[in-house]
């Protein structure tokens, strides 16, 4: 079939994986990337067209599809402009940086009638998918509740490059959470209110470098999370699935998600049950080691972009979805400014009416 005609707005690190995963392919045809910084950004790319403005990239190179990697404040603002020229969206994560902006985008989106998805990578990956479907099949009976935690030491270099960091917005709540709630809500189901606790006594910065979340899901389990970028330990999902090079690899679960008649690791996929299905607590437990291979979810990512352009495949993340694991994220930074539990019901009527 014909190749794709595609664009890439925004070519900082992220972008700079997509482009490289582009490469190659004959299913997308690359016709021009926007950044300001177009004499560096040309020469790494030479014969292709790079534009300082995206408007310029929509309307001189007139791409069918886009991926947007630009920063997050101007999410909302380049995905209604590319709604509104007719063009595909493959939008990185975050969807938007705020709920009103999403909801924006979300109504421009539908208006068009063009394709989105959001790239949370992490729904591509075959462990990601194979946990997915043992859930579906009951292989642990209904869940009852999960125990998370991603831990890790971010050096003090990573700071001191993005004094951001250190400031309100910049800590482990709203960098690295929407990552495990967008998991978490693919595989165990919809979050319907959250409470939470955060701490910045390690680091001492305004933004919290600590904080222990309470998520209630539509289902009726239970899960709790802990999160830190001052703890030393292997558990992350980086480190577990060995995704992302800076992450050396671990290879442990970090999450635990328990049923009535078991509990899943993940991302080993270890199952424990007891013989015969007995749910006995006087009975011994034994493993089962479920296998699932592994992918390059960005490789992935692109392939179910091209089918959903194609309308081969339903997406599997768009806008609107994008936007449900911004809100849970987003309230659990508040939950844990106010100690207060928060209910999210009323919360996704309002971001989709």
């Amino acid at each position: 079939m014909k190749a794709i005609k595609i664009g890439v707005i925004g070519a900082g690190l992220i972008g700079r994986k997509h482009l490289g995963k582009l490469a190659g392919r004959d299913d997308y045809e690359l016709v021009g990337i926007a950044d300001v910084n177009v004499d560096q950004v040309a020469a790494a790319h030479p014969g292709t067209r790079v534009f300082a403005d995206y408007q310029k990239l929509l309307a001189e190179a007139r791409p069918e599809a886009v991926i947007i990697a630009s920063p997050n404040q101007v999410h909302a603002e380049t995905g209604i402009a590319c709604a509104r020229a007719g063009v595909h969206i493959l939008i990185e994560k975050p969807v938007t940086d705020r709920l009103e902006t999403a909801a924006e985008l979300i109504a421009e989106v539908r208006k068009a009638g063009i394709q989105s998805l959001v790239g949370h990578h992490r729904r591509h990956h075959l462990q990601v998918k194979a946990l997915k479907q043992l859930l579906a099949q009951g292989r642990i009976g209904d869940v009852v509740g999960v125990s998370a935690i991603w831990a890790t030491h971010k050096p003090e270099d990573y700071f001191k490059v993005a004094p951001w960091r250190s400031q309100t917005g910049g800590g482990p709540i709203l960098i690295n959470l929407i990552h495990e709630i967008d998991f978490l809500r693919f595989t165990v189901g919809e979050i319907t209110a959250v409470s939470a606790l955060a701490s910045n006594r390690q680091r001492g910065f305004v933004v919290e470098d600590t904080a222990a979340a309470l998520v209630e899901f539509e289902n009726g389990a239970l899960g709790t999370f802990f999160l830190s970028d001052c703890a030393v330990s292997p558990w992350t999902m980086e480190q577990g699935l060995g995704e992302a090079p800076e992450f050396p690899f671990s290879g442990q679960s970090s999450y635990r998600v328990m049923g009535r008649r078991g509990t899943l690791e993940f991302p080993t996929l270890d199952q424990w049950t007891q013989a015969g299905g007995a749910q006995n607590w006087n009975q011994p437990i034994q493993s089962q080691a479920n296998h699932a291979g592994s992918i390059d979810p960005y490789v992935a990512q692109l392939d179910h972009f091209r089918d959903v352009i194609r309308g081969a495949a339903p997406s599997l993340q768009p806008v609107d979805d994008g936007a449900r694991s911004l809100l849970v994220t987003l309230a659990i930074a508040e939950a844990a400014a106010t100690g207060g539990r928060i209910d999210l019901r009323e919360r996704y009527a309002e971001l989709e009416s």
